[in-house]
């Protein structure tokens, strides 16, 4: 709780009125002033921006029932009080009738659950249940057409632009150059994700809490491409937790794994939950479903199944492993699943009476563009330095670029002193064919580039 003065700096240095050490708040973020007896809230050109009622704003007018939400702490005014409170991460998760239509096709139909604090929920269904569609509905970046997602109560949907910022997603491909170091590798991404302002020393002490956290440190020095698959995976989840996301989405995180990583991958899960996040799981491997707190089983269709302890799965079902359940589900198409879990005792148990379906809206739209936490010549010169930096790393690569000018320069000469090359036409066929040929020897050198994705 902080006194309410005539005006009010919020930010991360520490002259500010209201100090906030978070990674996300830049040095001099926004100003509270009191103008003509009202309070006015305005924001100081800061990169990941001030929002009220969940909307970033640049300037707008408060009162005692607004929201002021700037990284991970929210303010409220109370009097001549400003009242604190900070997202730690112990956040409630609920979904409730979620429907996604597209080309006239139901890819979801009424999916719900509800999820408390430092959970680990599983997503799991027959492939063509709608789990990538789900995922994409429960972090806003496809949202729902009919139905809510709430996060701490709050709707997810309208308050996007602010809860964006307390989301991490880990794709089901890794997005690592495997030519870096796991700390450089880190080190960029905290550059291109922290405000300009950040200090070097404080993104290098968050780095190491990451690795520190994801038991990384003694592989901090080793190039990525030497790592072991679930090595990877946990620095996958690494360039996520740098900027602290309460709640931790993963899709297929033990895709292509042996059963030993996979159970140490869901355990690392398992441990980021108890120290205060929640985290969604899309998976395939049932192997290690004892380590969530719920499941949520998908039929064909995007119909909500189940949703429960992972124990009472089977049983439910009736069947001896998840891989009968998965055939059940797939073969038993005509079975209204849905219908069947709502009249059953475990939807009470677990989801409380069955509510009626949501009313239609106007179609939502995808969320917009978010802006950058960089100038665009900050973020160009970080990601040549990124780019010079995997250059190095594969010295076959780097000799080839140093020695390319010359291979050019002797195929010129050589083509000029063939009777063949004198023609201009034949000439300009064999450079490009010799260019073509040390461009195709470098790229398999080199490797495969990462996949474009999140810096």
């Amino acid at each position: 709780m902080h006194p309410v003065a005539a005006t009010i700096t919020i930010g991360r240095a520490p002259e500010c009125a209201v100090v906030l050490t978070d990674v996300l708040v830049s040095r001099h973020h926004a100003e509270l002033r009191q103008v003509g007896g009202r309070w006015q809230l305005v924001d100081l050109g800061s990169w990941n921006g001030t929002h009220v009622n969940g909307k970033r704003i640049t300037t707008a007018e408060i009162g005692p029932d607004d929201v002021i939400g700037i990284g991970h702490a929210l303010f409220r005014l109370s009097g001549d009080k400003l009242v604190e409170y900070t997202d730690d991460g112990d956040i409630g998760f609920a979904a409730s009738d979620l429907v996604v239509t597209r080309s006239g096709k139901r890819l979801l139909d009424g999916v719900g659950f509800t999820l408390p604090q430092r959970s680990v929920l599983a997503v799991v269904g027959p492939s063509g249940a709608g789990k990538s569609t789900l995922l994409g509905a429960l972090t806003g970046q496809r949202p729902a057409d009919t139905g809510h997602v709430h996060y701490a109560g709050r709707d997810l949907y309208e308050a996007y632009d602010e809860l964006r910022q307390r989301i991490g997603l880990v794709p089901q491909d890794d997005i690592l150059h495997p030519q870096l170091t796991v700390r450089r590798a880190l080190r960029y991404a905290a550059e291109l994700r922290f405000p300009a302002d950040t200090p070097a020393e404080d993104r290098e002490r968050r780095v190491e809490e990451v690795l520190a956290e994801l038991g990384l440190s003694g592989h901090a020095e080793q190039r990525i491409s030497t790592l072991s698959g679930g090595q990877r995976k946990r620095t996958s989840v690494a360039l996520e937790l740098l900027t602290r996301p309460s709640l931790l989405f993963l899709d297929e995180p033990t895709s292509g794994l042996d059963p030993g990583m996979d159970k140490s991958v869901m355990q690392t899960l398992r441990a980021l939950a108890d120290g205060g996040r929640t985290v969604v799981v899309v998976t395939h491997s049932p192997a290690q479903l004892d380590l969530c707190d719920r499941v949520l089983v998908l039929a064909p269709g995007g119909k909500p199944a189940y949703f429960g302890p992972p124990g009472e799965a089977l049983a439910y079902f009736g069947q001896a492993d998840f891989a009968d359940m998965f055939l059940l589900l797939d073969q038993s198409r005509d079975v209204d699943w849905a219908k069947r879990f709502r009249e059953s005792p475990v939807h009470a148990r677990y989801l409380g009476p069955a509510a009626p379906a949501a009313a239609p809206v106007a179609t939502r739209q995808p969320p917009e563009r978010r802006r950058a936490q960089q100038p665009a010549w900050r973020q160009f010169a970080v990601l040549c330095r990124r780019y010079l930096a995997v250059i190095a790393a594969d010295r076959a690569y780097a000799l080839f670029l140093l020695g390319l000018p010359r291979c050019s320069a002797c195929s010129r000469r050589s083509c000029r002193a063939t009777p063949a090359c004198r023609g201009r036409r034949a000439r300009r066929r064999r450079i490009r064919a010799s260019s073509s040929c040390c461009w195709c020897w470098g790229a398999r050198s080199w490797g495969s580039p990462p996949r474009s994705g999140r810096w």
